[in-house]
């Protein structure tokens, strides 16, 4: 009877640890799936893989990917979909050391530089302005920051807890996205779809 009345008292525990899975470089922890409001509507999206940001040897932070209604597909078909307008996205970082604003502003600067065509960077280049204007802080080890992308191309930021003003441009949007999901990915892109490509 002692050992019933323990693992009642222990299950919420134990129900929400299966929940979280962790990302073995950074050996930070992520939910499995996350619902968060916007406006009227409710979205609810899966995890679709874990990676990690290194900067020469050191490890930056922990990244984690979610998709709403990700399925399981190709991995072709897994980055088509996570740089498609039309579904909600999240990408969660979590860092492992501390930040100045100013190297995560350059680091933004030159992957937009690398991600766009010159048209495009032109195009999003009042969208961009107002982004990095969000980086005004140092980020401090176990700072996350929160990046959705809703459909209709717009990009909702909670930078160490606080939201910030949306950004709606869909080619901005795709190009944020193509940091960490493009060809030219700064980590490893394969292991942020790997769970929808199993």
């Amino acid at each position: 009877m002692r050992s019933f009345i323990l693992t009642l008292f222990l299950l919420p525990t134990l129900l929400l640890s299966q929940t979280m899975v962790k990302e073995p470089s950074t050996e930070k922890s992520f939910p499995s799936t996350v619902t968060f409001k916007s406006g009227s509507s409710e979205y609810t999206l899966n995890l679709t893989g874990l990676s990690v940001r290194k900067k020469y040897f050191f490890k930056v932070y922990g990244i984690a990917h979610y998709l709403q209604d990700a399925g399981t597909v190709s991995k072709a078909d897994a980055f088509k979909a996570c740089l498609a307008d039309g579904k909600a996205k999240q990408i969660t970082m979590d860092f492992a050391r501390d930040v100045d604003n100013k190297s995560i502003i350059d680091t933004y600067n030159e992957s937009f530089k690398e991600m766009a065509t010159k048209e495009e960077l032109a195009s999003v280049q009042s969208s961009l302005t107002q982004y990095l204007g969000y980086f005004d802080k140092e980020v401090k080890e176990n700072q996350q920051y929160i990046l959705r992308w809703l459909p209709g191309g717009t990009i909702l930021a909670t930078i160490q807890g606080e939201e910030k003003p949306a950004i709606t441009n869909e080619t901005f949007a795709r190009i944020l996205w193509s940091i960490w999901l493009g060809s030219d990915s700064v980590v490893d892109r394969d292991d942020l779809v790997a769970l929808m490509t199993k």
